[in-house]
């Protein structure tokens, strides 16, 4: 499913990646990268949402500090 969640990203299909990214956090909610991936889906919705994808990020970071999916996502 974090694959499918990629492929949304990569072709700006937000509303479509955020469904995934729920169904991933609902069964594993500490997931770091699909946190940081939720994150950035969600600054992609308009300057409004930027600070709550900024807090997802940095919690994915948290949850995964090796992962350089969360590290990109947070630069």
């Amino acid at each position: 499913m974090f694959k499918q969640l990629i492929k949304h990203y990569e072709a700006k299909q937000t509303k479509k990646g955020l469904k995934i990214a729920d169904q991933i956090l609902k069964k594993h909610p500490g997931h770091g990268e699909t946190l940081a991936m939720k994150g950035l889906l969600t600054s992609n919705l308009g300057p409004e949402k930027r600070d709550e994808a900024y807090e997802q990020v940095r919690q994915g970071v948290k949850s995964d500090l090796k992962s350089h999916v969360c590290w990109h996502a947070y630069g």
